[in-house]
């Protein structure tokens, strides 16, 4: 078993190491990034009247579920409605 090599020096674990944690550290920002952006463009979608349908829980602020893309499209036609009486 030639192939495996297990250094007796632990101190050259360090440089492998700090790689993954910086790594890892990376990835989680690119993962934070995207959610964030999606949030914004799901915010930007519904502000232009699309209707957007949750299913998986994204939704923070939304107390009613709708999984009927029709009946996403009536609540968003209606709150559209409804702001655009009040201004």
């Amino acid at each position: 078993m030639d192939f495996l090599y297990f250094p007796e020096d632990k101190s050259e674990y360090i440089p492998g190491i700090i790689s993954v944690v910086i790594i890892f550290i990376l990835s989680v920002l690119i993962v934070w990034l995207l959610v964030k952006a999606s949030r914004k463009q799901v915010k930007s979608l519904e502000e232009q009247g699309y209707p957007v349908v949750y299913k998986d829980g994204f939704d923070e602020g939304q107390t009613e579920e709708i999984l009927e893309p029709q009946k996403a499209a009536d609540y968003a036609n209606e709150k559209k409605t409804r702001e655009k009486k009040e201004t």
